[in-house]
């Protein structure tokens, strides 16, 4: 799988569920850290919320208490981590990574 087709992880229970761009979700049982701790390496990917890691090349919006991405999906973001995670994206798009 190619990291720049991760639009976003997502921990359901047990499992990871890999959602793609091209619509289709890979789910896999293995740890969320695991996975955050992999995809983080990447310098492209923002922790949101416990749950949820996102690839900040499909942000389209940062609001309040979400991320809307360019597939249309939302995301929820932590209580008081919109300005840290808006450093990052803006970090991100300065880097031209």
């Amino acid at each position: 799988m190619l990291i720049s087709n991760l639009v976003f992880a997502q921990v359901i229970g047990r499992n990871v569920l890999y959602h793609l761009r091209s619509g289709k979700v890979i789910e896999c049982k293995e740890s969320f850290s695991s996975v955050c701790d992999n995809l983080l390496k990447f310098g492209c990917f923002v922790k949101t919320h416990r749950s949820y890691i996102v690839n900040m090349q499909y942000v389209d919006a940062i609001e309040k208490q979400q991320i809307v991405l360019q597939t249309l999906s939302t995301i929820p973001v932590a209580q008081g981590k919109v300005r840290e995670i808006k450093q990052q994206y803006l970090k991100y798009q300065m880097e031209g990574v």
